[in-house]
């Protein structure tokens, strides 16, 4: 009877002791070299603190963009990740030409706006920021077109409310055939917008 005690605790034990999936930062994940089962977490909360909504507008333009970090999202089923994803809606002329702001979800992050690449000081063509002053590069994709390019934000204060600065650049739409029509330019423009957090 003892043994079959002893038995019992020993598979049991033995089925409960299961290998642990890694948690690493995001900043060591590389496309070349992820772990298979690893969750690249935001362990120094460096996505932090840019969730919520922004708005800019002029005369003709009115340009909301909604951002949300995300946690432990997967896009590929081989790892998870902390990033964060957005949305936007782009009014032009009292014209509503693009709205994604409802494809937005919790666990979201096949979204226009994605990504968690963060850039410290003076890196990659910021020339006025602080040497520690952080900001996030996103991929940024076009629903309407086959543009896509990447988007950069800064945080800011603008008459003593948050706010951000984003700046938005095309990298290039798909390849088209020699003949083919171009592809429709990018609705929104690129360019900075200093958006104000509603």
């Amino acid at each position: 009877m003892k043994n079959y005690i002893n038995f019992a605790l020993f598979f049991i034990l033995l089925n409960s002791c299961m290998a642990q999936s890694p948690v690493l930062d995001i900043k060591d994940i590389s496309v070349s070299n992820t772990i298979k089962g690893a969750y690249y977490k935001d362990t120094k909360n460096v996505l932090t603190g840019y969730d919520g909504t922004y708005l800019f507008t002029n005369a003709t333009i009115s340009f909301k963009l909604k951002l949300q970090k995300n946690i432990m999202t997967s896009r590929n089923g081989v790892f998870y990740e902390d990033l964060i994803a957005g949305e936007y809606q782009w009014i032009e002329n009292g014209v509503e030409k693009v709205n994604t702001l409802n494809q937005l979800t919790p666990t979201s992050n096949d979204n226009t706006i994605v990504g968690k690449r963060i850039l410290t000081g003076t890196v990659s063509g910021c020339d006025d920021c602080r040497p520690d002053e952080k900001r996030l590069r996103l991929g940024f994709s076009d629903p309407l077109s086959p543009n896509y390019g990447e988007i950069e934000i800064r945080k800011t204060t603008v008459n003593g409310k948050d706010a951000i600065i984003a700046y938005i650049w095309y990298t290039g739409p798909i390849a088209v055939k020699e003949g083919d029509p171009k592809p429709k330019p990018g609705t929104i423009k690129g360019g900075d917008y200093v958006m104000i957090k509603q």
